[in-house]
């Protein structure tokens, strides 16, 4: 009688640390899953902000950039007359399905609107101009206006991060400033969606 008491309790004993373990390994992923979320949000708001801080700020009219031929030009001579100017600034270092899906919708984006009420130019970060001709040569990246700067870019918050991002200048000004990050790509074809409609 003893012995089966004994076999019962360590049976028993077994099984609820084997519930403890359980539950102990529940609680960990729920943690991991809760510090995930709040990295994940923590990225989202410091995106917002970012894009925010860039609107409307005055393009520095002394940058220069330099485009697929080795010409320097102004940005007072990129942005120059009146048909607003899409910009896609990118690091290839980035999210590379991001800046792919860009693309895409940047050549849909150029279909739908005539470049004379919207041209679109690309300044990658961190490229030579020899990788700046191979990447213009792909099908859909020629159909873009290539310019390297440095390391200041166009002197926006998103350029001092490194981050990806669309703005409209326009007025030397800008706007419509867009984030380009792996968390907002289901947003991306919203934000281009509402550009064919402002401009075509």
């Amino acid at each position: 009688m003893i012995i089966t008491c004994v076999i019962l309790l360590f049976v028993q004993k077994r099984s609820l640390e084997k519930e403890l373990s359980i539950i102990r390994q529940k609680a960990a992923r729920s943690e991991d899953g809760r510090i995930q979320e709040r990295g994940k949000v923590r990225v989202l708001e410091s995106n917002v902000i970012l894009a925010a801080q860039s609107t409307g700020k005055a393009i520095n009219s002394k940058i220069q950039l330099t485009d697929v031929n080795n010409k320097k030009r102004t940005t007072t001579e990129i942005f120059a007359g009146k048909t607003p100017v899409l910009v896609f600034r990118y690091s290839p270092q980035g999210c590379s399905p991001c800046i792919n899906t860009t693309f895409e919708h940047l050549g849909r984006l150029k279909e739908s609107v005539g470049s004379n009420k919207l041209r679109i130019i690309v300044i990658p970060n961190n490229m030579d101009l020899r990788q700046m001709v191979v990447e213009g040569v792909h099908p859909l990246k020629s159909q873009f206006d290539f310019y390297l700067a440095d390391e200041n870019g166009l002197g926006l918050p998103g350029d001092e991060m490194l981050v990806s991002y669309l703005s409209i200048v326009d007025g030397g000004k800008t706007s419509n400033v867009f984030v380009v990050d792996s968390m907002f790509l289901p947003l991306l074809e919203r934000h281009i969606n509402a550009l064919i409609e402002v401009y075509k």
